[in-house]
């Protein structure tokens, strides 16, 4: 009797020994598939309005090509529409429209304008008189994605006693910046007229 009892014990301590491996065996198991298979931290940025926006690789275009024209369209009319009383706050109004090189640049190229404004007391006035096409996309060396728009334009000087116009043909080279700097997306790298 002592042995069966024994055998029995023995019986019970290995079922015992056996379940608690199995038992070890599964947790790990478990912990194992949680760990490798948990999902990654989800990043997103945020708008001002605290909405998801998508992030796009600084080499791919994030923007459709109505919104560049219109954007364009936009910022060529706000860069020549200025008069000799308030053209210095309405330089500061068009700055956000332009990178940093850009708008040195842009600067640059209406200092003789800006001596003519304010000398013959004229009112400038920018308009677009044709379609724009975006004539080149795509990434450059040393820049991100970049569009080239081209458009007619007409400038009108209006002083007290004179008007005159001139039509030009606009090209602004727009590219892909960050938001953070500019909340459209994009800025003015370059602007010409011709």
């Amino acid at each position: 009797m002592d042995t069966k009892l024994l055998r029995e014990n023995y019986q019970l301590f290995i079922y015992g020994l056996i379940s608690a491996i199995a038992i070890a065996v599964f947790m790990v198991v478990v912990v194992l598939v949680q760990v490798f298979n948990r999902p990654l931290p989800e990043f997103y940025a945020v708008n001002a309005e605290n909405k998801k926006m998508y992030l796009s690789p600084s080499m791919e275009p994030n923007m459709l090509p109505d919104t560049v024209i219109n954007w364009a369209k936009k910022a060529a009319v706000a860069a020549y529409t200025f008069d000799f009383v308030n053209y210095e706050k309405q330089l500061v109004g068009i700055k956000s429209y332009f990178t940093s090189a850009g708008w040195n640049d842009y600067l640059a190229s209406i200092q003789k304008l800006i001596t003519g404004i304010t000398q013959n007391q004229l009112f400038v006035t920018g308009v677009v008189t044709g379609a724009p096409v975006i004539v080149n996309t795509g990434p450059l060396p040393g820049k991100d994605y970049v569009w080239r728009v081209q458009m007619p334009f007409l400038v009108t000087y209006q002083s007290s006693e004179t008007t005159t116009q001139k039509s030009f043909t606009v090209i602004i080279t727009i590219v892909k910046i960050s938001t953070v700097i500019n909340p459209a997306g994009m800025g003015i790298d370059q602007f010409q007229m011709l």
